[in-house]
């Protein structure tokens, strides 16, 4: 497999214009319930949970629904809810998204799946699903037909298959010929199954370690037994490409045995796989959809797998959130943009602590300064002007442009997050991220601070530290 230059990856997310996929599969409707415990409960030794959100999410073949919207393809949903509170849901989050509901049915005997998930901090409590029951039959003819529609129009294909019953082996068969039949590439995250003959003909599935394990039955204990189950199923199941994901030791992109390529995993830090495979899958068929290298499309799954493990539940990344981590390289972790940070704060145990200024020409002063920080007990935030909003401000462009700030600020180990803002001051910044805590060098202690109002409004205090 040919690397791509570092342009090449760029443009090859940045240039794919509007691709239309198809995505079949299991609709879910994941609920969470956030919050914090203090106590045990006295009727019985579990913890209680005082819950401060709630929040309801597409999952299952939604969440990947969901993935390819945020990235900007034209998606097409097809599937199955049931007549009940969970499918309306399920079904108003969809068109919320703009995806075309036309290929999803509603069903009175079947049950839409349901996953309630209890959580404290990063802490994953508890997890109560509802399942349709075994007897449940989706009539697949309705759905051959809809795909017969369907699937000659679009740019791919993605079967999200949670073994749920709507994908059955006629189904299945209908859309591996069809993608053969029009040239269109056809890309599945399975079931866990063994038998994965059901996939024959796809250009592409993406099991995960365990789920490759059960298929090929034999363990995958380092690359060349890896390598050997990828052979096995691709020969056997007559597919194009094998990708496997493997947790912490990244992902195999295998198309022959002399063309493969192991990727690392792009992050250290994880909160929560929850999610991590379908934001796979889900790059994986935007970048082929927009006619992207396997190479490119891998690297860029890979990226996207990261990003999602740093949050707790869900998420989804626009193409400007991935081409913003892909700008600040493989240590900027800890810089994001005022979305991301939006969505991962509320699941923080500790309290927000907020600093902000130019770090422009970074002193030993400075570093000082920052050092200081991990002194206080809480998660914090470093917030740096912009260079548009440096240069209206002193009438120059700072010594380091902000890519150069913000990964110097990434490297110091006591920062915790970074992020830059345009704005004149942090005032919009503390307004959406409510801090508890506001840190300001101690000559600022008897001047008027132009994020005054702001930190009134959210009850924030100031800690002021000494400077060097």
């Amino acid at each position: 497999m040919r690397p791509s230059s570092e342009t090449e990856l760029r443009q090859s997310l940045a240039d794919i214009a509007t691709p239309q996929i198809l995505v079949v599969g299991d609709l879910m409707l994941d609920r969470y319930s956030w919050g914090k415990v203090h106590r045990i409960s006295p009727e019985a030794p579990i913890p209680v949970l005082q819950v401060a959100q709630d929040d309801q999410r597409l999952g299952g073949a939604g969440n990947v629904m969901m993935n390819l919207s945020a990235l900007g393809a034209e998606v097409l949903a097809c599937g199955v809810t049931g007549k009940d509170e969970a499918g309306e849901i399920v079904l108003g989050l969809l068109q919320e998204q703009e995806i075309d509901t036309s290929g999803v049915s509603q069903h009175q005997d079947y049950t839409t799946v349901l996953k309630h998930r209890m959580i404290a901090g990063h802490t994953h409590l508890l997890r109560m699903d509802v399942d349709p029951p075994p007897e449940s039959e989706v009539p697949q003819e309705e759905l051959i037909d809809y795909l017969k529609k369907t699937v000659p129009k679009v740019d791919a294909v993605l079967v999200s298959d949670y073994g749920k019953g709507l994908l059955g082996n006629s189904v299945l068969r209908n859309i591996a010929a069809m993608g053969k039949t029009h040239n269109i590439p056809v890309l599945c995250d399975p079931r866990r199954n063994t038998n994965y003959e059901i996939y024959q003909d796809f250009t592409l599935i993406k099991p995960n370690r365990s789920e490759t394990e059960a298929a090929v039955g034999f363990t995958l204990t380092d690359q060349d037994s890896i390598l050997k189950a990828a052979q096995k199923l691709k020969n056997e199941l007559n597919l194009e490409y094998v990708v496997i994901s493997l947790d912490q030791d990244g992902m195999l992109l295998y198309h022959q045995a002399d063309d493969y390529q192991f990727l690392n995993p792009e992050t250290q830090e994880v909160f929560d796989v929850v999610g991590a495979g379908d934001m796979l899958i889900s790059v994986l068929a935007f970048l082929m959809a927009g006619k992207a290298s396997i190479e490119q499309a891998g690297y860029w799954a890979q990226l996207a797998a990261g990003m999602a493990i740093q949050h707790v539940g869900v998420v989804s990344f626009s193409r400007a959130e991935l081409l913003h981590r892909f700008d600040y390289g493989e240590t900027s972790g800890k810089i994001m943009t005022l979305e991301q940070l939006r969505r991962s704060l509320p699941h923080q145990e500790l309290p927000l602590v907020f600093t902000n200024g130019y770090f422009d020409d970074v002193s030993a002063g400075h570093l000082k300064f920052l050092h200081q920080l991990k002194t206080l007990k809480g998660f914090n935030v470093v917030a740096i002007n912009s260079d548009r909003s440096i240069s209206q401000q002193k009438g120059a462009a700072p010594l380091l442009n902000e890519r150069e700030r913000a990964l110097l600020l990434s490297a110091i180990e006591s920062i915790n997050r970074v992020i830059i803002f345009d704005d004149i001051d942090a005032s919009h910044l503390i307004r959406t991220l409510r801090p508890e805590m506001i840190v300001k060098g101690e000559h600022y202690r008897n001047q008027s601070l132009p994020e005054q109002e702001a930190i009134d409004e959210v009850g924030a205090s100031i800690e002021f530290f000494p400077e060097y």
